[in-house]
């Protein structure tokens, strides 16, 4: 499969597998790379089974991007291709956080990650030898903005990383396919260790 460095903002790269994707976060550069990406990924598949999956993963994918460049990121990082024929979610979005002394780290940190609904681990950590906070949720979600839609579940695994010149780095990955929910916590705690700081 390969795996290559990409940048989750200014001076730091983590290392995805080549099945990723990096989409921007600006709506107008967003809108072709995630159709393009939802081509790829349901090519071949019979269109009227699978016509509600594409809405869905193309409706969460846009609203991630939307809320991605509210907490100030670049991009997202998407699981690109099929597992085993089948759609899986998977993101990342960095954010890096440039504290000023009188700021409060809670209120930036809740204004990047949200609530704390959900928590099923909370614990200190590292990535890749840089101390971090590491939390797991699992809570309900939407994925769009109408509320009559269904409820899915939601497992975020956020890493906050304390990096050399004092900064923070927020590392939120989530996904929303719950039958490989725990397998993919194991890829994005992987992925968390391969953190680079320039």
């Amino acid at each position: 499969m390969g795996e290559e460095l990409r940048t989750t903002g200014d001076g730091w790269t983590v290392m995805l597998p080549r099945t990723w994707v990096t989409i921007p976060t600006e709506p107008d550069a967003a809108r072709p790379v995630i159709n393009r990406l939802l081509d790829r990924t349901f090519d071949g598949q019979p269109r009227d089974e699978l016509v509600h999956h594409r809405i869905r993963l193309d409706r969460g994918l846009r609203r991630q991007c939307a809320s991605a460049r509210d907490m100030g990121a670049e991009h997202v990082h998407a699981l690109a291709e099929p597992v085993r024929g089948l759609p899986v979610s998977a993101t990342l979005v960095g954010v890096p956080l440039d504290l000023t002394p009188d700021a409060d780290l809670l209120d930036a940190l809740t204004e990047v990650l949200g609530s704390a609904e959900g928590v099923v681990e909370s614990e200190e950590s590292e990535a890749a030898g840089h101390y971090a906070l590491r939390r797991v949720r699992r809570a309900p979600t939407r994925l769009d903005d109408d509320p009559t839609s269904p409820e899915v579940v939601a497992t975020h695994v956020e890493y906050v990383v304390a990096l050399p010149d004092d900064s923070l780095l927020v590392l939120a990955f989530s996904t929303t396919t719950e039958p490989v929910h725990q397998q993919l916590i194991l890829l994005f705690d992987a992925i968390a260790q391969t953190l680079q700081v320039d």
